[in-house]
Formats: C-alpha cells, structure tokens, sequence
C-alpha cells in the first residue's frame, strides 16, 4: 500500500501531473479569484517554459551528479558488479513480447563494459508489478549481447531500497559485500547511500557522467527532451526527500 501511495504523490508533485495540478487550480479559481488564476496560469506558463528549455534542465540533472567516472585500478577493489534496472518496454513484437528501457539499456551498457574489462561477476536487479516477466529477466537477455551473462539474476526489487537489500540477500551467502554499483550519475547518490546502509561497501559507477556543457540560443526553446531531463531531476529530488524521511539514507 504505501508503495502505491507514493508513487501517486509523486506523480502529483512532477510533470505531468504537477501541470495537471496547477491547471486545475487556475481553472477552479478563475471565476471568484480571477487575478489569482491569472496568477495561476502565467505562472504554470512560465514552469513547463523553464523546465522544457535545455539550459534548466541540464542544471537541474546535473547539480545531482558527484561521482566521476570509475579508473580501470579502483575495480580491483570490489568483488562484483550491480547494475541497476530502471524499467521495461513491453508488448512489442520486435523483441519477442519486450525488453529493457533506454534508462537500464544506458546502464547495462556502461555495465557491460566495466564486466569485460574486470572480468568481475555481474549482479542484474528489477522486478516488476501484477506478474510480469521481471524486469532483470530482460536486463540479463540484454547484457547478452555484449558477450556478458549475468552470474544472479534479483527479480523483485520494486524501488532502489528493494534493490539493495536483495542484493544483499544474495551477495552475502558467497562472502561478497565490496561492489562496484552501476546507473546513471544523477541516481548514484540516493542509491549508494541505500547501499551502504544495508551493509555493502560501494564503488560507485556512474554512467552518463556530465561535462562541461555548451548552451546555444536554440537550446532555450522548449524540447520535449529536455523536458524528460527535468522530470528525472524532479523525479530524483523526491526520491531524496523520502529516503531521507523514510530510510534515513541519503547524500
């Protein structure tokens, strides 16, 4: 239940939801408050304008960015490689009924490097709702094609604290809690702290790793792109917030 809940709260508190939200507050106010909703609706104008230009949200993701890339000498210090899922894509006749999402195809990328590189085992972590196929199910079938199989295979982690803890439940029987953790930068933090928390020593493996940006005029303009960069920033931001309330676990 409280799994459930959070989701909608959030899904209330960031785009498309939070312009929902506003736009049901103009539109409420409008006939006995008309300068409050005149308030209102510039104000929700201005919001989807920032928030869809470039410049905003490159600020906005990268300012949760604190990991650098990870040296080739550092892994000789963990045991084991967790890549982090993030979702599926299902119902799609291409891939045989699914597959893993752009965000877990980024991560498993970047994984699947550091596996061939250390030739260190590979733990893959997602699950899924109303039984479905998990969605480590579909990061392992991925990883494949990078010449890497997946050693474990953890199927029902719902948030980045169920990752962890199963993990756990499967690394520490072989004596392993020195690991290398894989998503994307702006995700590492939150997720390194839940990590550690449950008991892991972590080296972390930031994937997508911001540099220095050049911002052009067009970049201003609103791009449904950009738009997405800040609903993961926003996404994350809320995802610290209750950590730090729920857990206790954050950076």
């Amino acid at each position: 239940m409280e799994f459930y809940a959070v989701k909608a709260l959030a899904a209330l508190l960031k785009p498309p939801g939070l312009f929902a939200v506003l736009m049901a507050a103009t539109a409420l106010a409008a006939r006995r408050r008309p300068r409050l909703a005149r308030g209102l609706g510039l104000g929700s104008a201005a919001l989807i304008l920032l928030l869809s230009s470039g410049p905003v949200s490159d600020v906005l993701l990268d300012s949760l960015s604190r990991y650098p890339p990870v040296e080739p000498r550092q892994m000789s210090a963990v045991q084991a490689i967790v890549i982090l899922g993030s979702g599926t894509q299902r119902d799609l006749a291409d891939y045989g009924g699914g597959t893993v999402s752009p965000l877990a195809l980024e991560r498993l990328r970047y994984g699947a490097r550091l596996a061939r590189d250390s030739r260190l085992p590979v733990l893959v972590t997602d699950g899924a709702l109303n039984g479905h196929r998990p969605g480590a199910q579909f990061m392992a079938e991925a990883l494949l094609d990078w010449g890497v199989r997946a050693r474990w295979i953890e199927g029902r982690a719902l948030t980045t604290y169920d990752n962890a803890r199963y993990a756990r439940d499967m690394l520490a029987p072989e004596g392993i809690d020195r690991i290398a953790l894989v998503s994307h930068a702006w995700h590492l933090p939150r997720a390194v702290a839940v990590f550690e928390r449950v008991g892991f020593k972590v080296l972390p493996a930031p994937t997508l790793v911001p540099a220095r940006r050049h911002e052009g005029v067009l970049d201003w303009l609103p791009d449904p792109m950009a738009l997405e960069r800040s609903v993961f920033a926003l996404h994350e931001h809320l995802g610290r917030a209750w950590y730090r309330l729920r857990y206790g676990a954050d950076r």
